[in-house]
């Protein structure tokens, strides 16, 4: 695994720079990073709060405090909004993120709460005490859409502040294969029994340490019956007739427009 080092090195090409989640870009253009230079500015202004290094990928990445100015003639994205254009720098832009969140919550160690420090060799982790090696997380959830002839099936989820509709979604459980945990997640939020499921792509989401499995499947048995702490409301929908849904750059709307 590649090693990371808090050293900064203005010969590396790209320079990530986020607060909160967004990303920093130029503002003349939807994806151009900014200059080194203006991360030098902010070390110089104590508006960092970490930064890491990782030279085989050709990138610094670093994290504002959340009261950090805007700098002169650059501006705030989302994410996903290069995920939407499929912009090349995507993938390395969401490894810098989750690598930024995985650090903001592994500053001790587990074991005895020791303070740890950057592994030399490895993206991990290493406690000063007792040697325990923390490696980053990953989450991995399951994302599926269903369908019952010639509609598909959308939920509004009760948890989130949004009226899209959109695929039925879980995480993984320990000692579940991808089809148990499909099986399981749709037979909890809906009630319903599904055949044929089938692989169709991943994607890394960062928020904060996702991988998305995108899972397409039929309807076999079983009437809709929501459970409520989770979905707010769940169609069969025509794909001609689709309420909100979520916008492009997500596997969720790769998988409703059948582009995956």
């Amino acid at each position: 695994m590649p090693m990371i080092t808090s050293k900064i090195n203005s010969h590396y090409s790209m320079c990530f720079i986020f607060k909160d989640s967004e990303l920093l870009v130029k503002a003349e253009s939807s994806i151009e990073l900014p200059e080194t230079n203006i991360l030098q500015k902010c070390f110089e202004q104590n508006h960092a709060k970490d930064w890491f290094t990782e030279a085989d990928k050709d990138y610094t990445a670093a994290l504002l405090e959340e009261c950090a100015p805007t700098p002169a003639k650059h501006k705030w994205i989302r994410l996903r909004e290069l995920f939407a254009v499929n912009a090349k720098i995507a993938p390395t832009a969401a490894r810098a993120l989750a690598l930024l969140n995985w650090r903001k919550t592994s500053r001790f160690c587990g074991c005895c709460g020791g303070p740890l420090q950057d592994d030399k060799y490895e993206t991990a982790r290493l406690c000063s005490l007792c040697g325990n090696v923390v490696f980053p997380r990953i989450s991995p959830a399951i994302i599926i859409l269903v369908s019952k002839g010639d509609k598909i099936l959308l939920a509004r989820h009760a948890r989130r502040n949004t009226d899209l509709y959109t695929c039925l979604a879980g995480f993984m459980e320990h000692g579940e294969s991808i089809e148990k945990c499909a099986e399981r997640e749709v037979k909890e939020e809906t009630g319903i029994e599904i055949k044929n499921i089938r692989y169709c792509a991943s994607q890394a989401w960062p928020y904060p340490d996702q991988l998305i499995i995108a899972l397409r499947a039929d309807w076999k048995s079983g009437e809709l019956t929501l459970q409520e702490s989770e979905i707010d409301d769940a169609k069969w929908f025509s794909k001609d007739n689709l309420p909100p849904i979520p916008k492009p750059g997500s596997v969720a709307y790769q998988l409703i427009h059948n582009i995956i």
